[in-house]
């Protein structure tokens, strides 16, 4: 089996667990805030992952639920692809170790276009009903 199908499995397993996919939100959390945004490509792949983790957030607390679990399991398994060091290109490799996790997240975004659009507009909505 190799790396994508393990983390596909293990995203599978977390998806279905809120301390889990919780566990994954942190770390993920976490790893953003310590990348240097020294570049355009870097700054747009933290936005890309901070509506991802906006969207993981407001179903963990129970808030957003207007998407299915397939979406979860996606937003996981970019997660953990974005958390794992050793992916396809390790971390570590200065300029590339995050070529591949920005890859991955790109086609996720894209893929999931339609449930990010929703989740925006829920939450400009959110934001007019506190005004």
């Amino acid at each position: 089996m190799d790396k994508t199908e393990r983390i596909w499995e293990q995203a599978k397993k977390a998806a279905g667990s809120k301390e889990s996919i919780k566990q994954t939100f942190d770390q993920a959390g976490h790893k953003l805030r310590n990348i240097a945004t020294n570049s355009k490509e870097i700054k747009e792949l933290k936005s890309k992952l901070e509506v991802l983790l906006r969207m993981v957030r407001a179903h963990i607390n129970g808030e957003y639920r207007s998407f299915p679990i397939s979406t979860i399991g996606l937003i996981v398994f970019g997660l953990i692809y974005f958390i794992t060091p050793t992916d396809l290109i390790p971390d570590f490799i200065p300029a590339l170790g995050l070529t591949d996790d920005a890859s991955v997240i790109f086609l996720i975004v894209r893929r999931l276009s339609r449930d990010i659009e929703q989740f925006h507009q829920w939450e400009d909505d959110q934001m007019e009903q506190t005004d």
